[in-house]
């Protein structure tokens, strides 16, 4: 068991060894003395009372901005420690944390790969979406028995623990979640004739319904036709795959999933006004052609530096935004100056507004895809200790992610980043892609469909129909259309 370290100590004496018959004199005895004491020390750790130290190693996909995904599980072990002593437990751990910047892709390719070797570290950080598949494979093992061991778990938003479950059972707890929301440039709408309290009241007046997508469009041709943005530049959405494209399909009267069958929902009319917009934004003139696939370095440039009237992100953007965009012009202030936020709008008249939320979550691996044994409850332990308010918060407002646990709401170091407080509300309106062993071949589909319906291959009609004749032969009975 975590033969790694043990090995360590073994190499450290057989160098120390090389090093004094390879030398012609003796090396100074204060020298020797350093050396054995090293070594001692690391013996002492690994036979520590019982001889148990548990080194958890935890993966995260995580930039920079990001890195208290695998950094927080690091700075939870010294607390685990304590709270092992205190409990008269002979055990302790030590943990090490990998951020990875590889990519999406790339970084769960390796995870599973080191999965099937056996080699796999004890948690894992990645999307909820993974817990199907995952679960499924054997790769990770139910969190349901952990979730009861520690009072710091009652503290997570309980919303959140539905992101982690897979068919009745819970097999996650979350890392992070967040908002995607329409942001607008206060500045560009003023100078279209807005006053103060219409920019102010916009947010309000999505929340209510008062605003939909029709009228984001409507506006943002008027800021064209008035020369305030330039043409093409009224709306932009994500310029490349991902969930936040569902928000439209939403926004227009969608639903991705019956919990009662267990299966995948598609509603043909919310398919098919979903294209259209998709389609529309692009021959009104707000957003221009070809751009699925435009740079996102190009894309945050230009929404950052008020060239866009409205578009679509990520809370998690705003960080970036203050860090590597607009830092010269007053960072977070500018941001302030310049950009609103609020909901998705709904997409017509009589439907809701709301927010795509995708929460990363921590996942204990399985025995079989470590190759280790016996660890089940101290990483639990550390991830006890990573979930309270306190150690969210550092990654919450370093990053911009909305916090996960209740006590955030009123921790002073999380209320007073204005942003995180001021977007709070939308988790009262979120919804998840859901847990399901088939969504990853569903969202392929309607997303085909949709660059089709965008780019003018096909009319919204005909996306939608080809992208429902495709989900038929690929899901079967795992999906049903309303």
């Amino acid at each position: 068991m975590f033969r790694k370290r043990t090995m360590l100590v073994i190499v450290s004496l057989l160098v120390v060894l090389a090093m004094l018959s390879a030398c012609a004199q003796p090396a100074p005895e204060v020298q020797i003395v350093k050396e054995t004491v090293v070594v001692e020390k690391e013996v002492v750790k690994e036979v520590s009372v019982a001889g148990e130290v548990f080194n958890i190693q935890a993966w995260a996909e995580a930039n920079d901005v990001e890195h208290w995904r695998a950094d927080a599980p690091m700075k939870a072990g010294p607390l685990v420690n304590e709270m092992l002593e205190a409990a008269g437990d002979p055990r302790r751990v030590t943990v090490d944390g990998l951020n990875d910047d590889a990519g999406w892709a790339d970084y769960k390719k390796k995870f599973t790969l080191a999965a099937d070797a056996g080699e796999a570290p004890h948690i894992v950080c990645s999307g909820h979406e993974d817990v199907p598949v995952w679960a499924n494979a054997g790769y990770i093992v139910p969190f349901d028995v952990c979730r009861d061991m520690y009072p710091e778990f009652d503290d997570v938003i309980e919303s959140l623990w539905s992101a982690g479950q897979l068919q009745g059972k819970l097999w996650a707890v979350a890392q992070d979640t967040e908002a995607r929301p329409m942001f607008f440039n206060k500045t560009k709408l003023k100078e279209m004739g807005w006053t103060e309290e219409e920019v102010e009241a916009l947010p309000d007046r999505i929340k209510n319904g008062e605003f939909t997508l029709d009228d984001m469009i409507a506006t943002a041709k008027e800021a064209i036709a008035q020369g305030v943005v330039e043409p093409g530049y009224g709306f932009w959405h994500r310029p490349s795959k991902g969930g936040d494209h569902i928000q439209f399909y939403f926004a227009f009267g969608g639903r991705l999933y019956d919990p009662e069958q267990d299966k995948l929902v598609v509603v043909e009319e919310a398919l098919i006004k979903w294209y259209a917009f998709q389609r529309r934004v692009v021959e009104e003139g707000i957003t221009p052609e070809g751009f699925i696939g435009t740079d996102w370095a190009i894309w945050h440039d230009a929404v950052s530096h008020a060239k866009v009237l409205f578009w679509n992100g990520g809370v998690w953007h705003w960080a970036d935004w203050a860090k590597n965009y607009v830092k010269d012009l007053g960072g977070q202030d500018y941001l302030f100056e310049n950009i609103g936020y609020a909901l998705e709008p709904a997409g017509e008249p009589g439907q809701k507004p709301g927010t795509l939320s995708h929460p990363l979550v921590y996942m204990i691996v399985s025995e079989e895809a470590t190759g280790d044994e016996g660890y089940y409850d101290l990483a639990c332990a550390v991830l006890a200790k990573t979930s309270t308010a306190e150690m969210n918060t550092l990654h919450a407002v370093g990053s911009t992610h909305l916090g996960m646990n209740k006590k955030q709401a009123d921790y002073e170091p999380y209320t007073q980043d204005v942003f995180l407080s001021n977007t709070l509300y939308m988790l009262d309106y979120n919804y998840y892609q859901p847990n399901h062993v088939m969504y990853g071949a569903y969202f392929d589909i309607v997303w085909d469909g949709m660059v089709k319906a965008e780019n003018g291959e096909l009319t919204p009609e005909e996306a939608a129909q080809q992208a429902i004749a495709l989900l038929k032969v690929e899901l079967g009975d795992s999906i049903v259309f309303e």
